[in-house]
């Protein structure tokens, strides 16, 4: 992480999922687009502090869509709301992506692992045929 990009902020999606590192314009960008809302908890990743986006009003009085009072949104499927979802679908990914690589590493230690012992072997013997 580069103190110069401003990416202090992670985002808890869930109690095990996780957005970020991400920058406050993110945030912002988060919040008009509905990702994420006032409720939602952010860690600043400078000091560990935690607390809920309506916490911060340099990010969610400038942020915050504009809402048609008169206006009544229903939102049906996902419970966690779509950005979260959204965002999970995204970790997901990842996640998928980075065991995959952990199991080719893994596969590619146990090899290492079996040439070695086969050469630890050959070299065992060697020995002993020289002190023969």
């Amino acid at each position: 992480m580069l103190p110069q990009l401003g990416m202090d902020w992670l985002v808890e999606l869930t109690s095990e999922h996780y957005y970020g590192p991400t920058t406050l314009g993110a945030l912002r960008e988060f919040i008009r687009l509905g990702e994420i809302d006032g409720e939602t908890i952010v860690i600043n990743t400078c000091d560990g502090a935690r607390r809920q986006v309506r916490e911060m009003p340099d990010v969610w009085e400038i942020a915050q869509p504009v809402v048609d009072k008169d206006q009544i949104e229903i939102q049906l499927g996902d419970p966690v709301g779509p950005g979260v979802a959204k965002m999970s679908i995204r970790l997901q990914e990842r996640i998928r992506d980075l065991e995959q690589t952990l199991q080719e590493e893994r596969r590619a230690l146990a090899e290492s692992q079996q040439r070695y012992n086969e050469l630890e072997r050959k070299y065992q013997e060697l020995l002993l045929r020289d002190m023969s």
